[in-house]
């Protein structure tokens, strides 16, 4: 009978960016322990260890990633991290199944800052829009 645990990750890692702006992600780290005996003689405790060592990956993994990596490639730092820890804990007879990047929050700060910008970039665009509207009505007389 195969049990598939899941390990719930609320961590805080760095994006690379040039003001190093924190972002919280949450991560679930499904995995199952594949031997029992080699978990128990290998390891003082399995769960911990590969909570930590999730842990640690993530903040890894996210510390070579900017900001917009970060938010758009979700699978890809999944499928990184899945591949990092099925290796390094399969010593420890755990096999991990599956990685998720449930969640990725930033700083209230930053969400006003990156709307701010949105804006003064659409507003930027609809002035241009009207200028050439002005130009070829301008043309047409």
């Amino acid at each position: 009978r195969t049990t598939v645990n899941k390990l719930l990750l609320v961590l805080t890692g760095f994006s690379n960016d040039i003001n190093k702006c924190r972002v919280s992600v949450d991560a679930v780290v499904y995995y199952r322990v594949n031997n029992a005996i080699v978990s128990i003689a290998n390891v003082a405790n399995a769960h911990q260890s590969t909570r930590l060592l999730a842990q640690t990956t993530l903040r890894n993994i996210l510390g070579t990633k900017n900001l917009h990596e970060i938010l758009s490639e979700r699978e890809g730092i999944s499928a990184s991290m899945q591949g990092s820890l099925d290796i390094a804990t399969e010593s420890w007879g755990i096999k991990v199944e599956r990685v998720e990047i449930k969640d990725v929050r930033l700083p209230v700060q930053l969400q006003r800052a990156m709307a701010a910008e949105a804006e003064a970039a659409r507003e930027a665009r609809a002035k241009v829009i009207a200028a050439e509207g002005e130009q070829k009505a301008s043309r047409a007389l």
